[in-house]
């Protein structure tokens, strides 16, 4: 059944959150977890709670709309590919100059339900079936054309079923493998003097993964460690070897991990060196909301 978007209250959030990007003080929106780029707000209303990840503001209704969008055809095609996405809504406030910002917006789910916790409770028998069941997925969807962000904290059992949540960045190329994903916008939040730099250095280090299923289940496995679920690694790599076209090794996921965390450390050690600019330097707000320092 379709949920109805809670408007007025996603409204107040919003206000919520531009006085904490005006004050840098936090402390008034909940937030439920930390991406690389986004950040996942819990809103609670009358008629249920929901997961709301704020986007980077949209300098025109042009590029609000593509990127809807693309959002919808993603979520159509790991359907088709037998991933099942949970309801995702856009909800969007358009700002002076004709930007706009916006919300992907889904119900919230049993937060101990989500796979990256329960790979700490639920024992071996189900971390052994769970990483079968993604390896169903990733194999039955990723293509060339179709990625996945396949890490755990992007699943959910809901009822014995896998959901995925994570449909913020479509990950979807086209015949020339070219991204349909409006990159530059989500690369707004670096400094403006090395944006560019830093999106033609990274970008294909960035993206190339998720369109291999061995690279998703190597950034997977990866991501363990930064989860401190890296005891689980040799038995998953175990579980892998036969479905791979090529295995992987416990030496490589580590060196994986050990480049791409260096790679996320230094766009957040850039993120926070723009916000002092912003909020010490130039005494304006800064645009985005921050993670606090990730342990990797």
């Amino acid at each position: 059944m379709t949920f109805a978007i809670p408007a007025d209250a996603i409204d107040t959030l919003e206000d919520e959150v531009t006085r904490a990007l005006r004050t840098t003080d936090d402390r008034a929106i909940t937030i439920l977890g930390y991406g690389e780029v986004t950040l996942v707000l819990l809103l609670e209303t009358d008629s249920g709670a929901f997961a709301c990840k704020r986007l980077p503001v949209f300098p025109s209704r042009e590029r609000l709309d593509r990127h809807s969008a693309l959002v919808d055809d993603y979520i159509t095609r790991l359907d088709k590919g037998g991933v099942e996405v949970a309801e995702t809504r856009m909800w969007h406030r358009p700002l002076p100059g004709g930007r706009s910002v916006a919300y992907c917006v889904q119900e919230a789910l049993p937060a101990d339900r989500l796979c990256s916790r329960l790979l700490r409770t639920a024992g071996d028998a189900w971390c052994e079936g769970f990483f079968e069941r993604f390896l169903d997925r990733v194999e039955a969807a990723v293509t060339p054309r179709l990625g996945l962000d396949g890490q755990a904290s992007n699943w959910i059992d809901v009822d014995g079923e896998l959901v995925y949540l994570d449909v913020t960045t479509p990950l979807m190329r086209d015949g020339h493998e070219r991204e349909l994903l409006d990159v530059p916008l989500f690369f707004t939040s670096l400094p403006w003097l090395v944006r560019d730099v830093v999106r033609m250095a990274m970008t294909k280090s960035i993206f190339d993964k998720f369109y291999s299923p061995r690279g998703v289940v190597l950034d997977f496995l990866g991501n363990l460690h930064k989860e401190r679920l890296d005891h689980l690694i040799p038995r998953f790599v175990e579980q892998a070897g036969a479905r791979l076209d090529q295995p992987l090794g416990t030496e490589e996921i580590a060196a994986y991990y050990r480049d791409d965390a260096r790679m996320w450390e230094l766009i957040q050690r850039l993120r926070r060196a723009d916000r002092f600019v912003h909020n010490k330097v130039l005494r304006r707000p800064y645009p985005f909301l921050l993670p606090h320092r990730v342990a990797r």
